[in-house]
């Protein structure tokens, strides 16, 4: 029997795909969904990897589903962090600009429906512009890498637990008699 594929190559194929996903404005929205985004990066993980495998080779088990997991999650934590700093020196801040534009939308519609006290929609968005203020420093960089690095993994272990159930090879049913005694 030959050995498994390396999980390697795949782990960072798929990882970039999700960090790419993670940080396109507007495509990482599809993250907003139970970290949909993440979860099916597991599961392209899973399908390359199980393309891989030969005939020779031991089955695919749900234990490599759950490490490949893991390790796209891994690379999808630093690929999103690269990705997003390569997208705001090239186009600079889409993502911020996007935020304060539905972030000022729903506070007009506040102040013209009368909703909420004046004095905590200012709280709200003096709130918000220090948050925002703060998610591109290097301690805002760093943290949202730790928070990445504890998400990802976990999603793209349910996603490559998902697509192990999808890809996992048939079990081949003996439907040859049995000779009697």
């Amino acid at each position: 029997m030959q050995n498994k594929p390396d999980k390697i190559r795949v782990s960072l194929i798929s990882g970039a795909v999700i960090g790419a996903v993670w940080a396109i404005p507007g495509l990482n929205l599809i993250n907003c969904c139970c970290c949909a985004g993440v979860m099916l990066g597991g599961v392209l993980a899973v399908y390359l990897h199980r393309q891989e495998y030969t005939d020779e080779m031991e089955p695919m088990e749900s234990s490599d589903a759950v490490i490949l997991g893991i390790m796209t999650g891994g690379v999808a934590a630093f690929a999103a962090m690269i990705f997003n700093l390569l997208f705001i020196a090239l186009f600079g801040d889409v993502a911020r600009e996007m935020l304060r534009s539905i972030m000022g939308s729903i506070v007009e519609e506040m102040e013209k429906n009368g909703t909420m006290p004046s004095n905590a929609l200012d709280q709200m968005k003096s709130e918000f512009e220090r948050s925002i203020g703060q998610s591109r420093t290097v301690t805002g960089i760093l943290g949202d890498l730790f928070v990445n690095l504890i998400i990802n993994p976990l999603f793209a272990m349910a996603g490559a637990l998902i697509g192990y159930s999808l890809f996992k090879p048939k079990k081949k049913l003996n439907n040859t008699p049995q000779a009697q005694a």
